[in-house]
């Protein structure tokens, strides 16, 4: 990565996309909650892998970092 920040919206954000939190960990998307803490302008991205479980809460209007785009099985 360059040092660039790829700003992106959160209601763009794709199971298996790379994202960064703020204090800079870094996660793959493997679920998307909507409605998070049952506000319908919440999301939350949630990477359940072996390597980790992380949780990133998001304003559904609010932007996320994207590290990369993940891969479709389409």
């Amino acid at each position: 990565m360059t040092g660039e920040l790829t700003m992106i919206a959160a209601s763009e954000v794709r199971v298996r996309d790379r994202l960064r939190t703020r204090s800079g960990l870094e996660m793959t998307v493997t679920r998307i909650d909507d409605a998070f803490l049952g506000r319908d302008d919440m999301l939350a991205f949630v990477e359940d892998s072996d390597a980790q479980w992380l949780k990133l809460p998001a304003l559904r209007s609010g932007e996320v970092e994207l590290i990369s785009r993940g891969v479709s099985d389409a």
